[in-house]
């Protein structure tokens, strides 16, 4: 009985102190799940194409994105992933390294039309920047690498709130077994809260747990990565030496898709990651049904300036440490197990909000309850010292 209390206790304070963030948390993230399809929603005039025909190559739009942004260097291309996407080109607008503005960039994929363009580095609540203000503050409450650590704590604390909630709703007898998802709609408002609190905990327990257990990983992805290097290599991408190019020599970023899909002719090109200026080496992210990653389960990584394929990161490469790295964010987001992997971490995103209302409902009433007590308790104490006094002679 006594360790039960010390299980309640943990669990009641980790409830009051980080409820309101983790249910804040918990609805960002339930709505970051289906990001890209809300982020076209919201600016369909920026990210849904309305022409139709045979997409432009890699190189067309990349010269077109240099052509309006000349000082610019671009980083990432995104290519369309169906007949109504874009090209979605990150860029930075100025040669510095340090503190240039980068905006993403996007594109007719027939046409090679500029669509439009918003800063990467805006954040607010217009409807170009919501989500991306969204994702920052489910990433770092918006304070950067300090709100990082803010976050994994927290999310470690979390994962505390979520084992006690656990711990405590673990039935203690037959009786208690059957009525554990059992809500009685004719009880008293705060027993239907009490009983919603923990049927809701109990039913979404897995979700929760590695949710919480995953995001509080991904903060610290480098420190996570080390420790399971201990126990099964996890390599680092090489290098590639610096090489000098001459000022009339052009990349041919065509050339090297084209090779990269005839090396994974059955994988949809997803992304490229790296400026077709620079001689370092440039991430391939490539899909194929079944793939669990929202951009594909294989990464290949290409020297620009030969075409070489360095390093292939692949469910056939893989060691177990990377493939356990891999799989960290499909299972945080959902994407690991398909549409209905998704659905179901977006309502576990919501759960946060329905298990703090419950909770502090059913805190507050406790409370409220037990002042009465007291209160009835010492009015009766006050009654009997009264008419003990009355009789004393």
């Amino acid at each position: 009985m006594r360790s039960r209390i010390k299980w309640f206790t943990v669990h009641r304070w980790l409830g009051l102190v980080l409820g309101a963030w983790f249910a804040l948390v918990g609805m960002s993230g339930a709505i970051l799940v289906f990001e890209d399809s809300l982020d076209a929603w919201l600016n369909p005039s920026l990210l849904l194409s309305g022409s139709s025909g045979p997409p432009l190559s890699a190189q067309t739009i990349v010269e077109r994105a240099e052509a309006l942004y000349p000082l610019g260097l671009v980083e990432k291309i995104r290519f369309p992933a169906d007949d109504r996407d874009v090209y979605r080109l990150t860029l930075r607008v100025t040669p510095r390294r340090v503190g240039a503005e980068r905006v993403e960039a996007m594109f007719e994929p027939s046409s090679a039309k500029f669509l439009g363009a918003r800063s990467l580095d805006r954040l607010g609540v217009a409807r170009p920047d919501l989500l991306r203000t969204l994702y920052e503050f489910h990433r770092n409450v918006l304070l950067g690498n300090a709100g990082s650590n803010i976050v994994g704590i927290a999310g470690l604390l979390l994962l505390g709130s979520a084992i006690t909630g656990f711990v405590l709703a673990i039935p203690r007898s037959r009786a208690a077994l059957k009525r554990l998802l059992w809500i009685n709609p004719q009880s008293s408002l705060t027993r239907i809260a009490f009983d919603l609190h923990r049927s809701t905990g109990i039913v979404f327990a897995l979700t929760l747990l590695l949710a919480t257990a995953t995001g509080a990983t991904l903060v610290y992805v480098n420190y996570v990565r080390d420790v399971v290097s201990v126990f099964s290599k996890v390599d680092p991408f090489p290098t590639v030496p610096w090489q000098a190019q001459k000022a009339n020599e052009q990349l041919q970023l065509d050339r090297i898709v084209a090779d990269v899909r005839r090396r994974f002719p059955d994988h949809v090109l997803r992304e490229i990651h790296g400026s077709p200026r620079q001689t370092a080496g440039h991430l391939y992210y490539l899909k194929r049904d079944g793939d669990v990653h929202r951009l594909g389960d294989t990464i290949a990584w290409i020297n620009p300036a030969s075409g070489e394929m360095m390093v292939e990161r692949s469910p056939r490469t893989r060691t177990a440490g990377e493939g356990f790295m891999h799989w960290l964010f499909p299972l945080h987001s959902g994407t690991a197990f398909g549409n209905i992997g998704r659905i179901a971490m977006s309502a576990t995103g919501v759960v946060p909000l329905l298990m703090v209302v419950t909770g502090l409902w059913v805190w507050l009433r406790k409370r409220r309850g037990e002042r009465i007590a007291r209160m009835r308790q010492s009015q009766r104490i006050s009654s009997v010292a009264s008419v003990q006094t009355g009789r004393a002679p």
